[in-house]
């Protein structure tokens, strides 16, 4: 059973598919043509009892006619000479309650049988077969009473032309089957087909597609509303996951190399300008700190793709646990002041009295600054101004760093947090720029359950906020261990 099974399911669907149509439909076939023989039976049996019924009524309205109940040679002598001739060719004898005859008709000699009591039959009679030589005959007994004497009549008919029906109709039936299986695999193999021709059509597009045709070819969209229908829609979107995804990487490429090539060129420039000939060791100073920073701003691009990649792969884990967001600010004020400070930019923090504890990843919620602070002294000029901002309400922590710098485009700011989007004047302006700190930090708030909010005014400056819910055991804490001076309420700082 199991190799037989096993054999099936090797060969093609449509096969498959052609031999179950195949068996529903010739199980069908027989199955009607099965019923159709026992209704025609039962039709046959009940037309003919229908004719006993008939016949006993017969008899019944001859005695009461006749006034035969009371006078037995009378009833016998009228009986043979009415019975004797109609119902020739048929079946009859008749008793009275005593069980003498009354008639008989010769056929009955043929397999004499007495017949019981009329006390002893149902109300509406009973049907016996027997057999009077060669024939089959089916008959009817019934009791009646006419003038309070009880009669018995056994009534019936050869089933010889009902057999000879029956077998004339099984046989056709049996003509018939071969045709039937022949239009049951015919229309198996037509099903079948008709269900199979959508998968096909499937099949013909999934092939036409590779990654050079993704964003021209779908799959076909079927109207049917099954479940070819759902799978075509589910490819189909699936195909766009697919095509986003080849895109990204396309996109990523092609910026990786561009960002990458820019810091080796301009590495392998000073090199060979530095070796062409001898030079003053400031000369060659001077080359090596271009060669170091170039050196550098490659490594946080690749550290910043290296970031993006685990992050695609799903590695990077961001653990979401109370830590204090004021402590985090003030560590990134301590960072960034003496940046600000060389840059001649105004830097000022302000921060809530107290330890604000908030669910957050540190790690991750002090890169989320760094990144924004280093937009920040990177496009505001000399003389700016930068704030950061921590303000708390009852549910949540609200982050804000403004600055006065040189804005954002309103038709770049729905692309600031893209991969490698940098705005407009961002490129003229500032050209060492990667284009992937605001995607990180878009990640690193999205896995923190927030957004960056962005407002932004050219030639005004920019302000990024965002918000994180409140530790719930905690809230805004008193924390006595940690000096004033290391954490003031308004710390600023202006050069």
């Amino acid at each position: 059973m199991a190799t037989v099974r096993g054999t099936c399911m090797q060969l093609p669907i449509r096969i498959r598919l052609s031999i179950s149509y195949f068996v529903i439909f010739s199980v069908a076939g027989v199955l009607l043509c099965c019923a159709a023989y026992f209704m025609a039976q039962h039709s046959l049996y009940i037309a003919l009892d229908h004719d006993l019924d008939e016949h006993v009524d017969d008899v019944h309205d001859f005695f009461v006619a006749h006034k035969l109940a009371n006078d037995l040679e009378r009833a016998r002598q009228e009986s043979a000479d009415e019975f004797g001739l109609k119902d020739d060719g048929k079946w009859l004898q008749i008793a009275d309650e005593q069980g003498r005859w009354i008639y008989r008709a010769g056929r009955m000699l043929v397999d004499p049988h007495d017949m019981p009591a009329a006390s002893q039959i149902p109300a509406r009679g009973s049907f016996i077969e027997f057999r009077a030589g060669i024939k089959k005959v089916r008959a009817l007994r019934r009791a009646f009473n006419v003038d309070g004497h009880a009669f018995v009549v056994e009534t019936g008919s050869a089933l010889t032309r009902t057999d000879q029906t029956l077998v004339l109709f099984r046989d056709s039936l049996l003509l018939i089957l071969p045709a039937v299986f022949v239009m049951a695999g015919f229309a198996g193999h037509m099903m079948s087909r008709s269900a199979l021709t959508p998968v096909a059509a499937i099949a013909r597009e999934a092939q036409r597609i590779h990654n050079g045709n993704l964003e021209k070819l779908h799959l076909p969209e079927l109207k049917t509303r099954d479940e070819l229908a759902h799978l075509s829609a589910t490819l189909n979107e699936m195909l766009e996951r697919i095509e986003s995804g080849v895109r990204s990487v396309r996109d990523f490429t092609a910026y990786a190399s561009h960002e990458l090539r820019t810091p080796v060129a301009m590495i392998r420039t000073e090199a060979d300008l530095a070796l062409q000939q001898p030079r003053s060791n400031n000369e060659y100073r001077e080359a090596i700190e271009v060669i170091g920073s170039e050196a550098q701003r490659m490594s946080a691009l690749l550290d910043s793709l290296l970031f993006l990649a685990r992050a695609d792969a799903g590695t990077e884990q961001v653990q979401l646990e109370p830590v204090d967001a004021r402590r985090i600010c003030w560590q990134a004020f301590e960072k960034f002041r003496r940046v600000f400070q060389r840059a001649l930019i105004t830097f000022t923090v302000h921060l809530p009295q107290g330890s604000v504890m908030v669910m957050a990843d540190a790690p991750y919620l002090q890169r989320l600054l760094n990144i924004v602070l280093e937009n920040a002294a990177r496009y505001t000029t000399e003389g700016g101004r930068v704030d950061l901002v921590l303000e708390i309400d009852n549910v949540s922590a609200r982050f804000e760093v403004s600055d006065t710098g040189i804005g954002i485009p309103m038709m770049d700011q729905p692309h600031i947090f893209d991969r490698f989007r940098r705005g407009a004047n961002a490129r003229d302006s500032h050209g060492n720029g990667s284009g992937l700190g605001l995607a990180l930090a878009a990640w690193i708030a999205a896995h923190h359950r927030t957004n960056i909010e962005v407002e932004s005014e050219i030639g005004v400056g920019s302000s990024f906020m965002w918000q994180l819910p409140l530790a719930r055991s905690s809230g805004i804490l008193a924390e006595t261990a940690t000096s004033q001076a290391e954490l003031s309420p308004l710390a600023s700082i202006r050069s």
